[in-house]
């Protein structure tokens, strides 16, 4: 392949990672959240949090600014108010390129980024959950300053600021029970709170639920009594019990409106994931309302996008009196496995359905010279100088059965080339060899990344990489400091450094397939000057590896004149279209080292 032909694949990979933030929201959004259906109590949450995270791209707080150009602003059709700022405490009329704040005298000056769960809470930064748009708004500035940092609650005299505004705390129930209370308990607030008007109360509360179990940040728990830090349901799985009674009684009360669910997909367009609880509003009740603990059934639950839906007024649980869906007949079709010209074994496999299950791998006739390398669906025979194709290797790589069909098993021989030996690189106090540091030294203890600052390893075979140990601290006050590690051909992972001046210990296992020898470089990716990450040791563990490059036979037989694929240049890796592809002497070659041409 060419050289030119490589640079276009290398844009598109480069292209690629510039788009991932543009993501369309689904049509179909059963099929978002179906990994969720069946799941109860820790197993749900985690399994709604991780979805939360599929897709996110962060879009740093300077970045909030042009995502509320499509997250909150007034639809065409609203009178008089159309391409504004929807600012839910003051309701001002903001313009979205000139009102800014800035600075303000009075309500309705300028609009700012509301922290609706206050910064303070999880250490004052503007990064990680400090810039997550779920939770912060474009509010009046004027409204939000006087908020503070002032929890929810329920005022108990007279608000302030167009129906909303600071007070005293009052007390409040709900009529349904919680994780944490019975129905019609009493919760008695205390101190100064902030009540927003009742119109946007479960827009704040959805908000809250979808930051938290997105984040679940063990340190949201200082300057507030509305987080316990804990995401368990003996922790209210991360509400305090006046918090889970307060937010629960918002969502009930005022349910999810058609400007929630454009924000919620003006946030996907942007900042590339969804919030749970507008997508499924009574889904909020299995973690911490009337059916906690409960193996959630998505079928009884309706999503905003369901068409019987009305927003402002549905609750999101789907009641008997709507009619079942007729089931679907079900037709099936034959999978069969042969190796060897013999049949393994015949699978009954639903139409349109992923295979469930693959057979145990069959062996080579000779396992010194031979190696099981995949699945064929090509009736094909003898030796072959490139792998069948398609070659299918794993489960996720079979296409959905429409028809019978038979899968044959593909073996290789293997040649072994450049064996490297088990290594332990170590960087501490007592122990620099090999590696080059520009850090500065602090305390004789730890070397600060702060601006422009980096670590660098000795040449390692990453091939055998296996895992680095990182112990190491912020320094200088920055919170959510990213430590960022990196080798020749680009970034191999990030870490996020927590507040605190205590050393934490950090593993990253590689789950990556990287060929070549390379350095890798240690760096603190938003570090300011006298501030960022102070390292304290690092271990890199190599197992030692060998390159394998392979002839393909399609039975288990032994082969003739092979001519072996060898190549005395370093290998490099790439990824384009979820393939991982090898780069050497000029030419593209999958990770078998087979060409591609």
């Amino acid at each position: 392949m060419k050289k030119h032909i490589f640079s276009f694949i290398a844009l598109l990979f480069v292209a690629h990672l510039s788009w991932a933030k543009d993501v369309t929201p689904p049509a179909d959004i059963p099929a978002y959240w179906a990994s969720v259906d069946g799941k109860a109590s820790e197993e749900l949450w985690n399994a709604i949090s991780s979805r939360t995270n599929y897709g996110f791209a962060t879009l740093g707080y300077n970045g909030l600014w042009t995502a509320y150009k499509k997250t909150d602003v007034y639809p065409a059709d609203s009178v008089g108010k159309a391409g504004k700022i929807w600012d839910m405490y003051g309701e001002c009329d903001f313009t979205y390129s000139s009102d800014q704040c800035g600075t303000y005298n009075g309500v309705c000056d300028c609009y700012n980024r509301e922290h609706s769960i206050p910064k303070s809470w999880f250490g004052g930064g503007t990064s990680g959950i400090g810039c997550d748009i779920f939770h912060l708004v474009p509010t009046d500035g004027k409204i939000n300053g006087t908020r503070s940092n002032d929890e929810f609650g329920n005022v108990a005299g007279t608000k302030s600021y167009y129906g909303n505004g600071t007070g005293s705390a009052g007390a409040w129930s709900t009529d349904k029970k919680t994780i944490a209370s019975s129905a019609g308990e009493e919760i008695q607030g205390s101190g100064n709170v902030f009540e927003p008007k009742d119109q946007y109360k479960g827009d704040f509360a959805r908000g809250y639920m979808g930051t938290i179990i997105k984040w679940q940040l063990s340190n949201m728990t200082s300057g507030n009594n509305f987080f316990t830090g804990t995401y368990t349901p003996s922790g209210n799985f991360g509400f305090t019990k006046k918090a889970v009674v307060l937010m629960m009684k918002w969502h009930r009360e005022d349910p999810v409106s058609q400007k929630e669910i454009d924000r919620n997909n003006g946030i996907q367009e942007t900042q590339g994931n969804r919030n749970p609880f507008i997508d499924y509003p009574y889904l909020a009740e299995y973690i911490w309302g009337e059916h906690a603990g409960e193996t959630v059934d998505m079928t009884k639950l309706m999503a905003s996008t369901d068409p019987d839906f009305i927003p402002g007024e549905s609750d999101g649980w789907r009641t008997d009196t709507i009619p079942p869906t007729p089931p679907t007949p079900v037709v099936k079709y034959g999978v069969t496995w042969s190796a060897n010209g013999e049949e393994l074994q015949t699978d009954s496999v639903e139409e349109n359905k992923p295979i469930a299950a693959l057979p145990q791998e069959p062996l080579s006739c000779s396992t010194e010279s031979n190696i099981f390398m995949g699945w064929t669906d090509a009736p094909i025979s003898g030796t072959m100088e490139e792998a069948p194709e398609p070659l299918y290797h794993a489960l996720s790589d079979f296409p959905e059965v429409t028809e019978d069909v038979t899968y044959y098993a593909v073996f290789a021989q293997e040649a072994q080339m450049g064996p490297s030996l088990p290594a332990t690189y170590i960087f501490d106090v007592d122990n620099q060899e090999g590696w080059t540091c520009t850090a500065n030294r602090v305390n004789n203890s730890y070397w600060l990344l702060d601006q422009g600052k980096t670590l660098v390893s000795p040449a390692i075979d990453l091939m055998g990489l296996e895992s680095i140990v990182v112990k190491m601290r912020t320094y200088g006050g920055t919170q959510y400091d990213m430590l960022q590690i990196s080798e020749e051909t680009g970034v191999l992972t990030s870490i996020q450094a927590t507040a605190g001046s205590t050393i934490t210990e950090y593993t990253w296992n590689n789950n990556l397939y990287i060929a070549g020898t390379s350095t890798l470089t240690f760096a603190c990716s938003n570090a300011a000057a006298n501030k960022g990450i102070g390292i304290q040791s690092v271990v890199i563990n190599a197992t030692g590896s060998s390159t394998a490059y392979c002839r393909y036979i399609t039975s288990c037989q032994e082969p003739t004149e092979l001519e072996w694929v060898e190549t005395e240049a370093p290998v490099r890796k790439i990824l384009v279209g979820g393939h991982m592809l090898i780069l050497r002497d000029g030419h593209i070659y999958n990770v078998h080292g087979v060409r591609v041409h």
